[in-house]
């Protein structure tokens, strides 16, 4: 049986402005839902607030700006779980209700994917590491997982024209190599890769419920909320059905902070 945090969960929203004062937001009821894959579709978050003041609300909608939503139980420190920007923002019902709840949908990596070109022609032989590297960096993203010993190609005179993103799948697909954005840092990793003992999270029978097949080559484990699992992470899995160390595909969340548990479901 999972076990049951007895202390308060707080959630925080806080805006990564380039110029202007920082926004924080918390002390607030919230349901939230956050899916986030290893797969290169961008991550998402949908959080739904009960009790926002409106000048809140205006900052949120007026201004276009990076947020992180933190998380933590009682006084432990808030932890990261989703960082993007906003997609969706606005009251629902908001005729019926004065103090009608406001919807926000999150988008990790938004404006990578549908703001940022490249375009370059490389004279001469290039390796898809450079090209790849390149199409990161005209994302403005940061590279967390990038591994030495990924496979490699040469291209002849090779011509990068277009959505960065779009030519670094491309790059990526041809050479099995599997590419996401986790929290607005760029994972490179290889299809081969193995799991990291080291920085495991231990799942088991006195932390989450028995696992269940998906499919053929998934595994479904449902526990309480951890938030520092995401995609290309490892966890130790120690059930009677079910054993060994997995590299992490997908991570689902979701729940409340006034009255339901927040689960999480991790597909290894």
């Amino acid at each position: 049986m999972m076990n049951k945090k007895s202390l308060k969960f707080n959630l925080i929203i806080k805006t990564e402005p380039e110029t202007d004062d920082i926004i924080q937001i918390a002390d607030f009821d919230t349901d939230f839902d956050i899916t986030k894959t290893n797969k290169s579709a961008n991550n998402k978050a949908v959080i739904t607030i009960w009790n926002l003041d409106d000048t809140n609300y205006q900052n949120l909608v007026e201004k276009d700006q990076k947020i992180c939503i933190y998380t933590g139980y009682g006084e432990e420190e808030p932890v990261l779980v989703f960082r993007g920007n906003i997609n969706k923002v606005y009251k629902k019902n908001a005729f019926k209700s004065a103090d009608a709840a406001v919807y926000m949908e999150l988008i990790d990596g938004k404006q990578s994917y549908t703001n940022a070109y490249i375009n370059k022609n490389y004279r001469g032989r290039v390796t898809s590491t450079v090209i790849i590297k390149d199409c990161i960096k005209a994302m403005n993203l940061d590279i967390r997982t990038f591994n030495d010993n990924l496979p490699e190609r040469t291209y002849e005179n090779y011509k990068a024209v277009g959505l960065a993103h779009t030519i670094l799948q491309k790059i990526c697909t041809t050479l099995n190599l599997k590419f996401s954005v986790q929290n607005e840092i760029a994972h490179i990793a290889s299809v081969q890769d193995e799991p990291v003992e080291e920085t495991a999270v231990e799942l088991n029978i006195q932390n989450a419920k028995r696992p269940t097949r998906l499919g053929t080559n998934e595994m479904l484990i449902t526990t309480g909320f951890i938030p520092q699992i995401n995609p290309n992470s490892t966890v130790k899995c120690n059930f009677t059905e079910f054993s060994g160390l997995c590299l992490v595909n997908r991570v689902h969340s979701f729940g409340n902070n006034y009255g339901k548990a927040i689960i999480t479901e991790i597909v290894v």
